[in-house]
C-alpha cells in the first residue's frame, strides 16, 4: 500500500471515528475564570513587564469517560506595569485534549494540551497604534482537578500555561518572546 493510500485510509478511520464520537460521548460545556500572570515581553534586551489580570475561558467538548476533547475560548486583558496607560489583551481559540485519572471517590486530577491560535494585541501607550496587533499559532498545557459536585456538575481548578509562538514587532523590527500562566476556577457541566 502506497503513502498516499495509507493516509487516505488514515483519514477516512479518522472523519468515522469523529462521526461515531458524539454517540460514545457525554457532550459536556465549561465555564472558568481566574487569575492571568502574563510574563514580560522580552524583545532584544529590552523587556515590558505586565500586570496580572482576570482570565476568562470557556469551552464545549465530548467527555469519553477518561479522555476528553474540547474546543475552548480564552480572553485576558491587563497593563502594561511600567507604563500607567499601556494594555495588553488576547482572545485564543485552542483545541484541547484532556486526560481524567480518578484520584479519590468524586475526585479526578487530569492533564491537558491544545493548539490553536492567539490574537495579541498589546502597546504601551494605546489608543495611538498596537506595536503587537497579529494572530498567532499558539499551544498549552495545563494541569488540575475536577471535583463531582452533582452526577452532571464538576468544579474545575486548573493550571494553564499559554505560550504563541513567533512573535514579531514590526514597530520595533525584532522577535518578541512572551508566555501566560493563569490558575483557573470553574464549573463543567455535561449532558
Amino acid at each position: 500500500m502506497n503513502t498516499a493510500m495509507k493516509k487516505t485510509c488514515a483519514l477516512i478511520m479518522l472523519f468515522v471515528g469523529l462521526g461515531a464520537a458524539p454517540a460514545l460521548a457525554a457532550p459536556y460545556v465549561s465555564v472558568s475564570a481566574g487569575l492571568g500572570l502574563p510574563g514580560d515581553f522580552e524583545e532584544l534586551s529590552n523587556a515590558w513587564g505586565v500586570n496580572s489580570g482576570v482570565s476568562w475561558n470557556g469551552a464545549v467538548g465530548y467527555d469519553f469517560n477518561g479522555p476528553r476533547v474540547e474546543a475552548a475560548i480564552g480572553y485576558q486583558e491587563t497593563d502594561f506595569a511600567s507604563a500607567g496607560s499601556g494594555q495588553t489583551s488576547f482572545y485564543s481559540f485552542m483545541a484541547n485534549a484532556c486526560y481524567d485519572i480518578p484520584i479519590v471517590k468524586g475526585a479526578k486530577a487530569y492533564v491537558l494540551g491544545g493548539v490553536g491560535v492567539m490574537d495579541l494585541k498589546a502597546d504601551d501607550d494605546p489608543p495611538t497604534s498596537y506595536w503587537l496587533n497579529e494572530t498567532y499559532f499558539a499551544w498549552q498545557l495545563g494541569a488540575g482537578v475536577g471535583i463531582d459536585l452533582s452526577k452532571s456538575v464538576v468544579l474545575d481548578l486548573g493550571y494553564r500555561y499559554l505560550k504563541p509562538e513567533n512573535i514579531i514587532c514590526a514597530y520595533h523590527d525584532a522577535d518578541v518572546n512572551w508566555e501566560n500562566h493563569s490558575v483557573m476556577a470553574g464549573i463543567r457541566y455535561s449532558f
